[in-house]
Parts: structure tokens; sequence; C-alpha cells
């Protein structure tokens, strides 16, 4: 059995998901990577690992096999890339948003391709249970084609509408548009201002295969207002040929197939799914190492799309019209459009 070490960048989430490294046999965090010395101090202590204020000198030193950043967005995830690849590390875990603008998803996506480095973006909602009986329905053809999905989200927009949008993404197995309408309003300033991103967004997609998600990502969304008594940061509705299937982040996941005279009910708490689906997150890169036929969920390419569709929403924003897919949004687009819901 190959064991595989993993250092940590970032120490204060990072703290938490070294948590989830813990009772996996054949994964094992052997350092951890903070700037700052009262993070690093504490992460240190709670860990008890080698910590390190340079990055480079903890891959040197230490020649981890995983590293997993947890930083801020604001950090620019491709920095992290090459410096691993040329220290033999075999793949990368970045936390989600993986780009505040088109050109650091353009920059991470370049230097991914140049180094070939298997790079995972954190968003483990793919894990979790609901999402387990969604592949089963797959396999089974039990739900028949999702043809709607309605989708909508509380918070902060860089936050949560990625979740979101990965799970859009997950129900229709990836697929990419063909067209989208988008509106956005308002400057984000509630949380971190300078991520200069609208603080409501609201989009009507529509897919490939002919589905339609109506997705809302915004400080108080609507569509949560039907859901009384459940955690409002993600809920989810899709509507197949064969039945019908929900998420609430909070609250109760389930489904009810044509042939079933009762829906199935199970309640959530995000607080226990979450270490359910970070540590299956955890696993499953240990297990892509090991096989190359069973890759991760959470794969780059999958995030990447998410992240484009979302900018593919602003665009249409933007230019206040339906929009065909591609073009993608430019970076001088994004300019335009932080400039005006900042009034510059």
């Amino acid at each position: 059995m190959v064991m595989y070490r993993t250092a940590i960048v970032g120490g204060r989430r990072g703290v938490h998901h070294a948590r989830r490294y813990e009772g996996i046999e054949n994964m094992r965090v052997i350092a951890i990577c903070e700037i700052d010395d009262e993070r690093l101090k504490a992460a240190v202590a709670e860990l008890n690992v080698p910590g390190y204020r340079d990055y480079g000198e903890m891959l040197e030193k230490e020649k981890p096999d995983i590293v997993h950043a947890v930083t801020e967005p604001t950090v620019p995830r491709h920095i992290w890339v090459e410096p691993a690849a040329a220290a033999d590390v075999k793949a990368l875990v970045i936390e989600k948003p993986l780009a505040l603008r088109p050109r650091e998803a353009e920059a991470l996506a370049a230097a991914q391709k140049k180094t070939g480095l298997k790079v995972i973006v954190n968003h483990q909602r793919r894990y979790l249970p609901f999402a387990e009986k969604l592949l089963e329905f797959f396999a089974e053809d039990s739900l028949g084609d999702i043809h709607f999905i309605r989708a909508c989200t509380e918070g902060d927009i860089t936050d949560m509408d990625t979740h979101l949008m990965d799970v859009v993404l997950f129900a229709l197995k990836d697929i990419p548009i063909t067209h989208v309408w988008g509106a956005v309003e308002g400057e984000e300033t509630y949380h971190i201002p300078n991520r200069n991103c609208p603080e409501n967004l609201m989009a009507i997609y529509t897919f490939e295969n002919g589905a339609r998600v109506f997705f809302e990502s915004a400080r108080k969304a609507f569509g949560t207002l039907d859901f009384p008594g459940s955690n409002p940061r993600c809920n989810l509705d899709f509507w197949g040929t064969k039945g019908r299937m929900w998420w609430r982040e909070n609250g109760s996941w389930g489904y009810q197939l044509d042939s079933m005279a009762h829906p199935f009910v199970e309640k959530t708490h995000f607080g226990e799914d979450d270490k359910f689906g970070q540590r299956a997150f955890t696993q499953a890169i240990a297990t892509w190492l090991d096989d190359e036929n069973q890759p991760h969920r959470n794969r780059l390419a999958f995030a990447l799309l998410g992240f484009d569709l979302i900018m593919a929403a602003y665009r249409s924003a933007l230019i206040g019209e339906r929009i065909a897919w591609p073009p993608k949004l430019t970076d001088e687009e994004w300019v335009a459009l932080k400039n005006r819901i900042i009034g510059a």
C-alpha cells in the first residue's frame, strides 16, 4: 500500500481540512505552511506537524505527495501549481472559488496543462449522501433525464454560488450550456469588499440536452423562502422524466419516483454531512493516485466549466441580453461589469 503524505497550505481553514485525513490508512498530514505567525503557531500545535512560512522551503524539505491549499480567493490559485509539479507533488487540492476573474482561471488552466499535475477543487458536495444516490439513479435510469433544476443559495456570491453550480453540473453530468440569460445587482461589500463581485446573481441556463436551470445566488435569495427552517446556503430541486429529487443543505433530502406511492425523506445536517463528504472527498484523492480509472469527481476541468458558466451569466448581464455559448467573459468585460456595479 502506498502512503500519501500531504502538506497543508493555510493555517486557519486548513486545520479543518487536515482533520479529515485522520484515520485514512494510506494518507497522512506531514506539514503546514502559513504566513501569519500566530495562525502558524496555533496550527502546528493543533496538528503536531512541522510548520513553515515559505511554500518553497516546505516543498523542498518535506517532499509531499499531495498539497492541499486552503487560502482566501484573493490569493490566485495558479501560484501553487508549478512549484508543486517541480517538487514532484502528485496532486494539488485548491479551495473554491478557483478564481475571481477570467484571467486567473486562464492562468490556472494553463499551469495545469503545462505541468500535467492532477488538480482538484474542494467542491466536496459531490461526495454527500444525496450525490451517491444520484449516481445510483444514473446507473439504473431510475430518475430519467433531468429536464429542470431550481438552484438557489444565500451568502457571498464567490463562496456559495460555486458550490451551487458544481452540484448543478454534477446532476447534468458536466455538460456545457447552449444559452444563458443573466442579471446582477449590487456590489458585494458584506464580507470581503475587494472581491469586486456582484451581491446578487440570477440566471436561466439552457444546457445541451435541453435541460433548463433556474439559478439564484444572492444575499437574500427569494428561492429559499419556500424552505422555512432550512439553512439557505444550498437548496436544489431536480425534476426528471421519471420523478423528482431534492436537497436542502440543512433540512432534508429525498426523492419520489413515479413508481413510488410516497417520497423517501431523510433529514440533513450539514455539519455532520460535511464530515462524511469531506472525508470521502479526501480519500478519493488517494484513490485517483492509485488508479487512473477512478478519477476524482472534483477534478479541475469540471470546476473550470462551472466558473465559466457563472462568468457567462455575468457577460449576459453586461450585454443585457440572452447570449449563446461560447464566447466566455473576457477580462476586459469583467472590468467593465465591475466598474458598473461599484459605480466607477
